[in-house]
């Protein structure tokens, strides 16, 4: 027996030209180079019912995804293996997809032009991380 969706049947009770539609759950992205900070937070963002739509611990890999279309939302590390976000942080910001930075450093770690966006800073926990991303769904950067 095959679970896969067979496309030439059309579901019962749905019209024969119905598009299917993803549920909007946001996908979210981690790009965090320590391993067990990117496990935790993993484990917050699921628990929060969200989706993780990938965690990468190198600036190269996150530039990899920039037109995936995988994610909707990103959760940035400032520091990746003596790299920073920032070249990645501009390319989405270009694109309009938003964005968090999760930086021990606070808001003081940040540059300028980065200023508009949510920092949560190193450690939180899942009460500070729903708020940050309950906003970041409906932030527009300043």
């Amino acid at each position: 027996m095959s679970f896969a969706p067979n496309s030439t049947r059309p579901t019962p009770g749905l019209p024969a030209n119905h598009t299917p539609v993803r549920l909007a759950v946001p996908r979210v992205l981690v790009v965090e180079d320590e391993m067990t900070v990117a496990m935790l937070i993993e484990d917050m963002v699921s628990e929060l019912a969200y989706d993780v739509a990938a965690v990468v611990p190198r600036l190269e890999d996150a530039m990899r995804l920039l037109d995936s279309e995988t994610f909707d939302l990103a959760m940035l590390d400032v520091h990746l293996n003596g790299k920073t976000v920032f070249p990645f942080a501009a390319e989405l910001e270009a694109r309009d997809i938003p964005f968090l930075f999760a930086t021990a450093y606070g808001p003081r770690g940040i540059p300028e032009e980065f200023r508009g966006h949510i920092v949560l800073q190193k450690p939180f926990g899942p009460v500070e991380l729903r708020r940050a991303l309950i906003e970041l769904c409906g932030h527009v950067p300043s």
